[in-house]
């Protein structure tokens, strides 16, 4: 960067200084202030920033809090990092390439918006003279170029313009704005918020840009952070632009070196990649990345690593940028002169259509115009397909399921045949039966002739089974007036007569129940109560966690195998 010699005000923005700064303004006669609106307002000392409304006309400015006086930098101090506190010093976009007016200019340009806003007229405070012309630098990439090209317009802006009219620039065109929020750990815009205001109060689409100041004490993550945390991140809000990471020649040489602040390339690619993975992982999308062909070329090594993320050139006094980053085909932003506009300020343009810009804005994984998609996260594993139950309505999910897996695996139940198990269903006396029977390993057993049951036919399907279940004393079914007895087969089992059946299948073992019931709705003289003692006794039935046991409700047959699983399996 060519470092600007201490500058001497020229007449024209003597004049306009003059006439924003002095009780009385040059052209106050001429022209009136109009009354203002105050859009937002930061203090911060002795200085005021602000946006204001003013005749239709949108601005943000800075003044002195005690006096009302319009603030303007010192273009003698182009060059130098900032001191805490002041408005003046700190690089900008394209530092490296300014014409050798520029500062200059744009403390005019500020003069010139705040004497607007004070009601002075812009000829009268330039004292009738031409304003300053920003003379062209002799190298080509410093000149301004003859003509906006094709795109959509936009510019940047920085510390350096205090005073600025947001509304003169769209009406010329400008639809975005980058504005300074940080350079390096420590450095900060003060104007950042009111600048930004601004540019969004007109409509443009805005967003922060990062000097980055890469040194081996101040990591591409911390410099992240650090501009995250001053204005710097994004989100889709459809109004956002992403933050631009700024890396281009050192600014500063008598302190961080040559123009790749004394790191090789390997080391310059690492703290870039360390700051856009930072950036990514605290707003869910990439930054985007200005700088030069030539710079990234000598301090990257051309890295083609970074082509996912928006690039904007910079590129001066050519009809289109000759050269691009390695990775790159073409840009998403250009910021071809820096004497744009009727301000003589940096003017961008974008490369897209106005659709595009939209997804860029909005979108975290747009496509870089003349690069390549940003990776999307891996998409989830899918959860695994759950494990299959014993049955198709019996997932492996399923409370009982080992219970249920335990009787089909041994057929002491079985399903139906289209593979339900139907485990709400509630077990009837025949279905019992077979299951205890089968439970029992299915021992060789004719039975009679003749039914012991009237209503149990030796054609039954369950005829042996329920026969055997009599024969061994486990259910002596109703006995009629006429001497007959019925077993009422389809009838279901309730769950006092379950526990009758597993203490009969089990021999009728030695037992004496408690004195006192384990179930609160189990009296001590209630039919079967030493059964369902037992039951509870050996682990057979808990029960349910209010302390019922609920004898005269049915058994379903999810119920009914945890029974048949708890008797097969006792130690």
């Amino acid at each position: 960067m060519k470092a600007s010699p201490r500058l001497t005000l020229p007449a024209a923005l003597t004049a306009a200084v003059l006439a924003i700064t002095t009780l009385t303004p040059v052209a106050a006669t001429e022209k009136s202030a109009a009354p203002t609106t105050t859009l937002s307002e930061e203090r911060q000392g002795r200085l005021v920033s602000k946006v204001v409304e003013s005749d239709g006309e949108v601005f943000s400015t800075l003044v002195d809090g005690t006096t009302g006086e319009a603030v303007l930098p010192d273009a003698s101090r182009a060059g130098t990092q900032p001191t805490e506190g002041s408005t003046s010093g700190g690089a900008v976009m394209g530092q490296w390439a300014k014409s050798e007016h520029h500062f200059e200019d744009l403390v005019e340009t500020s003069a010139r918006a705040a004497a607007e806003l004070g009601g002075a007229s812009t000829d009268s405070a330039a004292g009738g003279e031409d304003v300053v012309g920003g003379a062209a630098s002799a190298d080509a990439q410093g000149t301004a170029a003859a003509s906006a090209p094709a795109g959509i317009k936009g510019t940047d802006v920085s510390n350096w313009q205090p005073s600025l009219n947001w509304t003169s620039l769209w009406n010329q065109g400008s639809r975005f704005a980058y504005v300074k929020s940080s350079e390096g750990d420590s450095i900060r815009n003060q104007l950042f918020n009111q600048q930004y205001t601004g540019a969004g109060a007109v409509g443009m689409y805005r967003g922060a840009y990062h000097f980055a100041i890469p040194t081996r004490d101040s990591s591409g993550t911390k410099q992240a952070d650090y501009f995250i945390n001053n204005g710097g991140g994004w989100s889709a809000d459809g109004k956002t632009l992403p933050g631009l990471l700024d890396v281009e020649n050192n600014p500063y040489p008598s302190l961080y070196g040559n123009q790749c602040y004394d790191f090789s390339q390997a080391e310059m690619v690492r703290w870039i990649r360390d700051f856009s993975n930072r950036y990514k992982s605290r707003t869910g999308r990439l930054p985007a990345i200005y700088t030069n062909a030539y710079w990234w070329r000598d301090c990257t090594g051309n890295s083609t690593a970074f082509n996912d993320h928006p690039l904007h050139i910079a590129s001066y006094g050519v009809s289109s940028p000759l050269w691009y980053p390695g990775g790159w085909r073409t840009y998403d932003f250009w910021q071809y002169t820096d004497a744009g506009f009727a301000e003589r300020i940096d003017a961008n343009v974008y490369r897209g259509s106005a659709t595009q810009l939209r997804d860029l804005v909005r979108n975290a994984y747009y496509t870089p115009i003349g690069g390549r998609a940003p990776a999307r996260p891996a998409a989830p594993a899918p959860a695994p397909a759950p494990a299959p139950g014993p049955f198709k309505d019996v997932p492996a999910t399923h409370t009982f399921a080992p219970e249920i897996t335990w009787v089909k695996n041994r057929a002491v139940l079985r399903g139906w045949p289209d593979g339900t198990y139907r485990p709400s269903h509630q077990m009837t006396r025949e279905q019992v039966a077979a299951a205890l029977y089968r439970l029992a390993g299915s021992p060789a057993y004719t039975p009679p002739r003749t039914s012991p049951f009237t209503d149990v036919p030796t054609s039954h399907v369950f005829y042996q089974q329920i026969a055997w279940l009599h024969a061994k004393g486990i259910s002596t079914g109703w006995a009629a007036a006429d001497g007959t007895r019925t077993y009422k087969p389809a009838q279901r089992v309730s769950r006092d007569q379950m526990a009758a059946f597993f203490y009969r299948l089990d021999g009728k073992p030695a037992y004496t129940p408690p004195r006192v019931s384990p179930f609160v709705d189990v009296s001590t003289g209630q039919g079967f109560y030493k059964e369902m003692a037992w039951l509870q006794a050996t682990g057979i039935s808990n029960g349910w966690k209010d302390g019922t046991y609920r004898p005269g409700a049915g058994t379903s047959r999810d119920v009914m195998a945890a029974f048949l699983h708890r008797f097969g399996t006792r130690s």
